[in-house]
Parts: structure tokens; sequence; C-alpha cells
């Protein structure tokens, strides 16, 4: 009998313990970091530049980077479904080809073709609210919406015994992206995540009728890291 007792308040003890350590229905990370790939594409320009400019790499600059880059997210949740999300990325270019230019001095104009580059990088910092609907599967929905600030810089080169010229230039201006994606949990800490925005950027212009307004795509796939 006294064994019997024994093993039962073993076995309540256990259960108690169990229980304990079960994860609450209500339970959410506290945090979540992601990290990982990001393509930014440009689908749509309000207005092109043209070569009417004394400061060549100014006409790539409001490209706002380049197709390739990365993105890093730190959130911040208020409860399982709202949080705070600051959001950072970058994205980069360098490309070279053939260029013509008409070559001017006094007395005399000359037309060279030289191989030029453009090396472009843009630098997105916005923050904003995230909504997820977190359930009982592996697959947990989530949409955002970002507000910050887009910086491109563009630095363009050129050099023959012709022509040389070398000019950098940078555009800061408003940016926000409206999207979500979704979270695949690996295991308690590691989800994988896709996600998918709608980006506009205004880097300004000098002409005074462009506002430098561009509509962008982004991709991103990568680790999503949660601490309770």
């Amino acid at each position: 009998m006294r064994q019997l007792s024994l093993a039962v308040v073993v076995l309540c003890s256990c259960a108690s313990v169990a229980s304990a350590q079960q994860t609450s229905p209500d339970a959410y990370p506290k945090l979540e970091i992601f990290g990982g790939y990001s393509a930014n594409g440009v689908f749509n320009k309000e207005t092109e530049a043209t070569l009417q400019n004394e400061n060549l790499a100014s006409l790539f600059s409001d490209f706002a980077g380049g197709p390739k880059g990365f993105e890093t997210s730190i959130a911040w949740n208020f409860n399982r479904y709202l949080g705070m999300k600051a959001d950072f990325s970058m994205y980069f270019a360098n490309e070279s080809e053939q260029s013509t230019f008409n070559v001017c001095q006094p007395g005399s104009c000359t037309t060279t073709t030289q191989e030029s580059s453009v090396d472009r990088r843009a630098f997105y910092f916005m923050a904003g609210p995230e909504i997820k609907a977190r359930n009982s599967t592996r697959v947990t929905p989530f949409a955002h919406t970002l507000f910050g600030v887009a910086r491109s810089t563009a630095e363009f080169s050129t050099a023959s015994a012709i022509f040389t010229r070398m000019d950098s230039h940078t555009r800061t201006g408003f940016a926000y992206a409206l999207g979500g994606g979704l979270d695949f949990r690996i295991s308690k800490r590691f989800s994988m995540r896709a996600m998918a925005d709608y980006t506009q950027t205004f880097l300004g212009s000098p002409d005074p009728n462009d506002s430098g307004r561009q509509n962008h795509v982004r991709f991103s796939l990568g680790i999503l890291f949660s601490k309770p």
C-alpha cells in the first residue's frame, strides 16, 4: 500500500510538471528577428531621365539600387496578433556597357564610344505595424504596412585617352511598403519566411516636373527566429 501511494504521488507530481511545461494556447513570441535574400524589381518610372545633365551619376541615382540584396527586420509583439516591426534592406548593382559620348572642346567636337560603369546602391529604413493570423498549424500568414526613407547612391565612371569622367550622386526620400507573407514553422524557435510587398519611393529630381516616384515589387526569403 505504501508503494502504491508513493507511485500515485510520483505520477501526480510528473503530471503537474508536464502540465506546467505545456505551451499555453495564448502564448506567442515577444521578439521575432528575420534575415534573408531579397529581390527588388522596378516595374514603372514616372518619368525618364535625359542625358542633359552635368553629373552623369545623377541619371542613375533615382533607380533605388539594384535587383538583388538582403532584408532584415526585428518585430516586437504586443499580443498574439499585433506587433511593431523595424525593417532594413539593401540592394545593389554594378553594370558596365559601351556608351557613346560627344566630347566638345573649343573649335571641335569628337564622338567616342567606350566602356562605362555604374555602381548603384540603395538602403531602405522603414517601420510599421505587423498583423499575424496565428493558428494551430505550422503556417502563419502575416501582413505589414511600413513607412520610412530610402537612400539611393550611384557612382559613374568612364576612362579613355579621349574622355575621362567620374561622378557620384545621392538621393534621399520618402518610402513605404505594403505587403505580407507566410511563416512556415520548422521548430519552436525557427521558421522559414516568404514575403512580398509593393514599395514606392520618392527620391526627387532636379526636374520640377519629375517627383522621382518609382514603383517596386520586392520578394524576400529567409529565416525567422522567435524568442518567447
